[in-house]
């Protein structure tokens, strides 16, 4: 499972990380969601002030008939200065439709069922491109949350136009375009007024942390604390309310899409879910509040990150339904929709025979859909037979006294004499030794290095 240095990713995974640098990229000079707000932070408000204050100097100069060529030499200043704030402004509007379109067509498919494997594909392959907890995980899982976030988003707002969950105007006038794959008109009124703003409330929801006042808490006065500690309560709160404020702030006066007035449309629509994933006044920002608190599990940027704790992110949304914290109907629809087991998980599971009878082995499988029939029961892809790696192999649901993640399942291995374990381990396990025998039965394995192989990257077909 070695990867060579020089092997190209799949067209498709090539796809996924140029939208990666796109919103987060790792050359901070590329033009980027990130890019652009830290110089909108820095810039866009003296640009404002300049404005202001040329116009005032036009309106002087011209109402005191003075000197002509001063008068056309600030005209002239003054009409550079907004030609450039409208197009920086054109440019942050281009880029998240740009963005938003990209994400529609890696996630979106001309069905139902296709929506559903390609969320499914999406979301599994930002998981298989992180190493769980190896070199500067938290940077790169800063980096993948956003788009990881905006396709849990879509998906869960399809629930919410279906049954209508929570009740808002702006969403019941658009509950018919769920019927777009059927319909050319409703699937660009879907792409227009309900993804593009969910996907860019995703993509846009911590940008506040890029400005001046947060980099200072997140990263010390001298600039080189790491922006991942833990904060002190009295930072947190200073830095969620600089983030909640910031935002608003860039989505108002820095990004204005799709032609529609600032407090209409697609645009009022985004920042009324920005708002409310906040305030949690009218329960819209669910949402996208349910999918972030998913994604701060699965892509965690804490120092205590484990893979073990990915299947137990769905109890958090539990607990905080039962606390009222969100929206309960759109609690229960997001953990149907995802399931215990995020989508690339890796899991370990007991093969059976041809007579249904369970092998006294374990195998390898990836977990490849979303909406599992069983929470607990994730449907996978099988990568190994006989203790061999393949990539073609067929999906299967498999159950929970199957899946070694469950500890009585566990139990049924512990009869595995140590020879015949050492000869599976050795097969399936990189870098394995002997030691790995004695310390435990896997609960799950780590896909990453399988994943990176191109022939490999082609599971969800």
């Amino acid at each position: 499972m070695n990867r060579n240095a020089t092997q190209a990713d799949s067209q498709y995974v090539s796809k996924v990380k140029k939208l990666i640098e796109l919103v987060d990229p790792v050359d901070t000079a590329k033009p980027s969601v990130v890019t652009y707000a830290r110089h909108f932070y820095a810039v866009t408000a003296d640009l404002k002030k300049r404005i202001q204050g040329l116009a005032q100097e036009v309106k002087v100069v011209s109402e005191t008939r003075a000197n002509i060529a001063v008068l056309e030499d600030l005209k002239k200043q003054h009409k550079t200065a907004v030609q450039q704030l409208e197009k920086e402004q054109a440019d942050r509007q281009r880029l998240i439709i740009t963005i938003a379109s990209q994400i529609i067509s890696l996630s979106e498919g001309e069905t139902y069922y296709e929506t559903q494997t390609a969320s499914s594909r999406f979301l599994g392959t930002l998981l298989l491109l992180t190493r769980g907890k190896d070199g500067n995980y938290a940077r790169y899982h800063q980096r993948l949350k956003p788009l990881y976030k905006a396709v849990l988003a879509l998906r869960l707002s399809d629930k919410v136009l279906a049954d209508s969950s929570v009740k808002h105007s702006y969403l019941s006038k658009y509950a018919g375009v769920l019927e777009r794959f059927t319909d050319e008109v409703k699937m660009r009124e879907w792409a227009n007024f309900i993804a593009t703003p969910v996907i860019a409330a995703a993509i846009f929801q911590d940008i506040g942390l890029y400005h001046e006042e947060a980099v200072r808490i997140l990263y010390g006065e001298d600039g080189e604390d790491d922006p991942f500690r833990e904060l002190g309560e009295s930072f947190r709160k200073q830095l969620l309310k600089i983030n909640y404020q910031q935002t608003l702030t860039f989505i108002r006066d820095g990004v204005s899409f799709i032609g529609c007035e600032q407090n209409k449309g697609p645009h009022g629509f985004l920042m009324e879910l920005m708002q409310d994933t906040f305030t949690g006044k009218s329960g819209i920002g669910d949402i996208l509040k349910i999918p972030q608190v998913y994604s701060s599990i699965v892509l965690s940027t804490k120092p205590g990150y484990n893979r073990s704790m990915l299947p137990k992110g769905y109890m958090l949304i539990e607990q905080m339904a039962k606390q009222k914290s969100v929206n309960s109907r759109l609690a229960e629809h997001f953990i149907n929709i995802v399931g215990y087991f995020p989508q690339g998980f890796g899991v370990c599971f007991i093969p059976v025979n041809e007579k249904g009878q369970e092998k006294d082995q374990y195998e390898y499988a990836i977990v490849s859909r979303l909406n599992p029939e069983h929470p607990a029961e994730p449907v996978c892809k099988i990568v190994s037979r006989n203790l061999t790696f393949f990539a073609a192999g067929k999906e299967e649901r498999v159950a929970k006294d199957r899946n070694l993640f469950f500890n009585a399942t566990k139990q049924k291995l512990m009869k595995i004499d140590r020879a015949r374990m050492t000869e599976i381990m050795s097969q399936l396990k990189k870098n394995f030794t002997i030691a790995d025998v004695d310390e435990h039965i896997p609960a799950f394995w780590e896909p990453h290095d399988f994943f990176a192989d191109r022939k490999n990257q082609s599971i969800w077909r």
